[in-house]
């Protein structure tokens, strides 16, 4: 009998499993699809003149009690018997099967119709930008997400082959932002359609069980095995989303049909927790039901209690760019940058002056008081030799850590004591490590080629870099978009655009770089997000186009050793196709405030700086009456598109908020306004 498909013919059902353990071998979905379905076509012809149920093994490999991922099966089936749509089995603790196509349908609730994914061809006219990933312990396979294209990934073992891995592409549509494991299910959320889906990718092809409606704009995605929790991060909502599956189920309640049973009996609704800044990465506790939320700009980390959504504690860290945490020893591990508003001379970049990279180590002890403590930090890069937008960490069974050093294309090797040992090269903009627990092997990310790498339990990389790509050709933006995470072009590779830049928005920090023309009156960074129509460009406005800006910041910011005509194009392209950040207040909430605002909007004069109704900008400066430290008066009005998305306002960060602008500082000059005003005109503003 063939060791890619097993067909079994129903009977004794312990003999069935016996047989199935014996099987061995990988899934070989892409290479052997026409056998699976030639196989398939005269086994339904048997089952037609039989009436035998018949079951299709989907994988061989032993599946322990004591994956990281065993508790969380239960969970999963439970979020899947909330859609009504769980019809996954795990017969034993040593074979996973899957259902027969016919079985799937008869044993699945009415109401519920599953949708095959399409397949994306290899061949497809796309740049392929995988920039998420897990490893799936259920099917032994890495998921990829290409949120930009809306591309799923699926990349498994295939020992008979050269390369030995196989992979598989397919289309989801929507605007998929990121994906977790559930116990047997992947699920992702999608920010266009605001609703969180669910993935069967143990089968083929995969296939989309179905959906539910979430909070607005989804961002970020984790799952917690300690007590069944599924939290969702809402960036531009400022807010997380909790829900929580009653108790861990017992090994019979993976039965079938007992998945399949109401899910008011399994888990409550999402609980919206509102936070005091846009969360960006998610860490559950490994111990405790409580998640560790990252700001997705600043320094800010706390604490949310997952069953009351109580924001236990807080800490505020100098720092910005939190792209890596991961838990080790009972201490966060952070990796992130920190910004110092000194003058962008080549001196200063080089000695870590104007910005660092860091691993920062914070305490948290949610029975102390304070609950978190800053408790270390360590420079990652040297003089000559940066180690620009720290990203991905991981912690190694031998007490050693690595992190992704995103700009500057190198994996970076810690020693316990978090001192760097070893540099290695490791192709361009590496940014997600993962881990499969069951071989104690890592996968490492190399989003700027779509590749993977495999490290071996100790870190080293072994063999060539898996490719994921797909058939189209770079163009002005993709480039660009290299460009602007690419730490070859600063001094040194301390910084590359985004690192200033996080995700192209602002991080509410202040800046020397000579964009004045001066030092010594260091400005806020600007977010980029829809600033190809912010012109001019600068604070004071002495930039009328955008080309001649991003020459100049690479000029005199980052000191980039060369700057082409073509780099500064391709750069400008990328720039093009950043958006506005949506209005954090649904525009759809308090319409007759957000009504009256404008009217004071208008009335009040905004209207003649921030021109309506396109950009809220105008292409002149103005004397606002609050100098700088050089006594400049005049400054290029920032549009006002996504303002409620800023963290301080004002060329100096002066006003901490909105209402502080209008009120504390008087802005426009001249003009007051009584309470009842100023929160209409800020809901107003907030709207945009």
């Amino acid at each position: 009998m063939s060791s890619e498909v097993c067909v079994l013919w129903a009977g004794d059902e312990e003999a069935i499993r016996t047989r199935m353990r014996r099987v061995v071998g990988r899934q070989r979905r892409l290479r052997h699809g026409v056998l699976i379905v030639l196989s398939l076509f005269g086994v339904l012809l048997s089952r037609a003149a039989c009436d035998v149920p018949i079951r299709l093994h989907a994988r061989t490999d032993p599946v322990s009690h004591d994956s990281p991922n065993r508790a969380e099966s239960c969970f999963g089936d439970k979020l899947a018997a909330q859609f009504g749509q769980s019809d996954r089995t795990q017969s034993d603790s040593e074979s996973r099967t899957t259902l027969s196509q016919s079985q799937r349908q008869s044993e699945r609730p009415s109401h519920t119709t599953a949708a095959e994914l399409e397949q994306v061809p290899t061949t497809a006219p796309i740049v392929h930008h995988p920039d998420r990933m897990i490893w799936d312990e259920a099917t032994g396979q890495f998921v990829l997400l290409d949120t930009r294209n809306a591309v799923l990934t699926l990349v498994h073992p295939d020992e008979d082959q050269e390369p030995a891995w196989s992979r598989s592409h397919w289309s989801l549509g929507g605007r998929p932002t990121d994906l977790a494991n559930w116990g047997s299910a992947i699920l992702i959320v999608d920010e266009a359609a605001a609703r969180l889906r669910t993935l069967d990718v143990a089968v083929w092809p995969p296939q989309e069980l179905g959906s539910r409606p979430i909070a607005r704009l989804p961002s970020r995605l984790a799952a917690s095995t300690t007590d069944g929790t599924l939290m969702v991060a809402h960036r531009w909502n400022w807010s997380l989303s909790l829900m929580h599956a009653d108790g861990a189920a017992s090994e019979a309640e993976e039965d079938a049909a007992r998945i399949q049973r109401s899910a008011t009996d399994r888990a409550r609704e999402f609980v919206d927790v509102q936070l005091p800044f846009p969360p960006g990465l998610l860490l559950p506790h490994p111990g405790l039901p409580i998640v560790i939320v990252a700001d997705a700009f600043q320094g800010n980390v706390c604490a949310v209690q997952t069953y009351t959504g109580e924001v236990l504690g807080r800490i505020e860290l100098p720092v910005h760019g939190i792209r890596g945490m991961i838990w080790r020893d009972g201490l966060l591990l952070l990796t992130c940058q920190q910004l110092h508003a000194e003058p962008t001379t080549a001196e200063n970049i080089a000695s870590g002056n104007v910005i660092e990279n860091l691993v920062a180590e914070v305490e948290f002890d949610p029975a102390k008081s304070p609950m978190f403590r800053y408790r270390h930090r360590q420079e990652l890069g040297l003089p000559s030799h940066g180690a620009a937008d720290p990203s991905g960490i991981a912690a190694l069974s031998s007490g050693e850590v690595l992190i992704a050093a995103a700009g500057k294309n190198e994996l970076l090797r810690l020693s316990p004591s978090l001192q760097v040992v070893s540099r290695l090269q490791a192709g361009q903009h590496p940014t997600v490590l993962a881990q499969d627990h069951a071989r104690d092997r890592w996968f490492l990310l190399e989003q700027g080629r779509a590749k993977v790498r495999l490290l071996d339990a100790s870190g080293q990389m072994q063999d060539a870099a898996i490719d994921l790509r797909l058939g189209g050709t770079p163009g002005p933006a993709d480039r660009g978009e290299d460009l602007f995470f690419a730490a070859n072009r600063s001094q040194f590779g301390w910084m590359t655009c985004a690192s200033c830049h996080v995700d192209g928005h602002a991080i509410g920090r202040l800046a020397d770089t000579f964009g004045d023309g001066t030092t010594g009156a260091p400005k806020a960074v600007l977010s980029l997000l829809g600033g190809r129509d912010a012109n001019p460009w600068g604070w004071t406005g002495n930039m009328q186009t955008l080309h001649g800006q991003i020459f100049k910041s690479l000029g005199t910011t980052m000191h980039s050793p060369v700057v082409s005509a073509r780099e500064v194009n391709d750069l400008a392209a990328y720039l093009h196709t950043l958006t506005p950040p949506p209005p954090r207040r649904d525009p759809d909430n308090g319409v007759d405030l957000i009504a009256r605002g404008r009217q004071l909007f208008e009335s009040q004069g905004c209207q003649r700086c921030h021109i309506p109704p396109l950009t809220y900008t105008s292409d002149l400066t103005y004397d606002v009456s609050l100098p700088d430290e050089h006594g400049h008066r005049k400054f290029n009005p920032p549009s006002l598109r996504g303002v409620s998305q800023r963290r301080g306002y004002l060329h100096d960060l002066r006003a901490p908020t909105l209402e502080s602008v209008l009120h504390d500082w008087a802005h426009p000059a001249g003009v007051t306004m009584i309470d009842s005003d100023l929160q209409a005109l800020v809901s107003f503003l907030e709207s945009l």
